[in-house]
């Protein structure tokens, strides 16, 4: 694909992903319940469930509209600024934080040790990602006030 082609599509999928987060706040209380019957777990982790899917979904809508401005920059051509790396730094704290939340869950079903896992481990390479930014943007300045 071209590249404005991969970051046009890039930004409409995080749209869809906008609209279909906020279409799942609504419809996770029926999902609570739905798993619920079908469990084969004895206790209730109905409340526990949905506690932790809203906190992750706060979390996941403003990891979004932050990916929607980092793509926006990089459909401007502003690709190594100081408002990307800030935006990289916020996305890797995001996932932390949802690898927190989920490890808490973990307590009621121990598979939601995957998904904190997932997201500490997408937290991390944000953080490299993060660090290159920063060394190139540090460069381009360096190579600015030579020229």
């Amino acid at each position: 694909m071209k590249k404005d082609t991969s970051v046009k599509f890039t930004s409409l999928c995080i749209k869809a992903g906008l609209v279909l987060s906020v279409i799942s706040l609504f419809v996770m209380p029926y999902a609570a319940r739905l798993y619920k019957s079908i469990s084969i777990g004895t206790d209730d982790v109905t409340v526990p469930l949905l506690i932790t899917f809203y906190s992750c979904a706060a979390v996941g809508i403003f990891i979004l509209i932050t990916l929607d401005r980092l793509v926006n920059n990089i459909m401007k051509g502003d690709v190594f600024t100081a408002d990307n790396v800030k935006y990289l730094r916020v996305l890797s704290y995001s996932c932390f934080i949802i690898a927190v939340i989920t490890l808490i869950f973990a307590r009621f079903r121990f598979l939601s040790f995957i998904i904190s896992f997932s997201a500490c481990f997408f937290g991390l390479i944000l953080r490299v990602i993060k660090n290159c930014f920063t060394e190139a943007l540090r460069l381009r300045e360096e190579n600015d006030f030579t020229i």
